[in-house]
Order: structure tokens, then sequence, then C-alpha cells
């Protein structure tokens, strides 16, 4: 079978987004998002929008979703939405959208950019 042709195949952009919460949350909510955005857009709007979970980091609480092209505003609004995942209050704030998901870390804050190295780098005489 044949690979599709680029001219075929949907376009995706990356949302970085960020959830800000009272407490901590110590464990992975990309599932639980997921279903409060299933809740919003429902199952059709879910089909339409292919979401998909791609890394979420519990240190700085911030993930990123892959979503189609047209149907980012419907997914970015879906987000902003969101004030309960499972019995915690939150707010969801989306940071940035990408077409590239390399070019989609630049919207992460400054404390998550940093490696080891670099935060070592001045400490050296």
């Amino acid at each position: 079978m044949k690979p599709l042709l680029p001219t075929l195949k949907e376009r995706q952009r990356y949302v970085l987004y960020e959830v800000i919460s009272v407490h901590a949350v110590d464990h992975d909510i990309s599932d639980a998002l997921l279903r409060s955005l299933s809740d919003i857009l429902g199952v059709f709007g879910m089909a339409d929008a292919g979401l998909l979970s791609v890394s979420y980091d519990t240190e700085s609480q911030t993930g990123i979703l892959r979503c189609n092209h047209d149907q980012t505003v419907r997914v970015k609004a879906a987000l902003t939405m969101i004030t309960h995942i499972g019995k915690q209050q939150v707010i969801v704030k989306v940071r940035g959208v990408s077409g590239v998901l390399g070019k989609a870390k630049r919207f992460l804050p400054t404390s998550a950019k940093r490696t080891k190295r670099e935060s070592t780098k001045g400490l050296r005489a």
C-alpha cells in the first residue's frame, strides 16, 4: 500500500498549555484533560479535532496537545473552559500554538527550558 501524498495529509498544530492549580498535581493529567475536552467538544468534535496528547511535564505542569489546523481555535476555547480535573479546581492557560513540535517548546516557562548544564554554567570560576 502506498503512503499518502503530503497534499492529502492533515496539517497538524501543537498547542502548548499550562495547568494552574492551588495544589500541585502530582500525576499525569493528560488523560483527565482529554476526558474533559471530550465532555466539552463532544465525540464528533474530538474526531474532527484529532486530539492527541504529545507530552506532559508534572514539574512545570505544562503539556502539548496535537490537533488539526482548522480546529485550533475550538481546541483553545475548550481548554479555557476546563475548570475541574477530578475533584481539583484548575485553570488551563494556553501558552502558544506552533506548527512544528520543536518550536512549540519556545513557549515553555524559562525554568522548564533550563537544563542542568545551563544552570551550573555560571557557577564555575
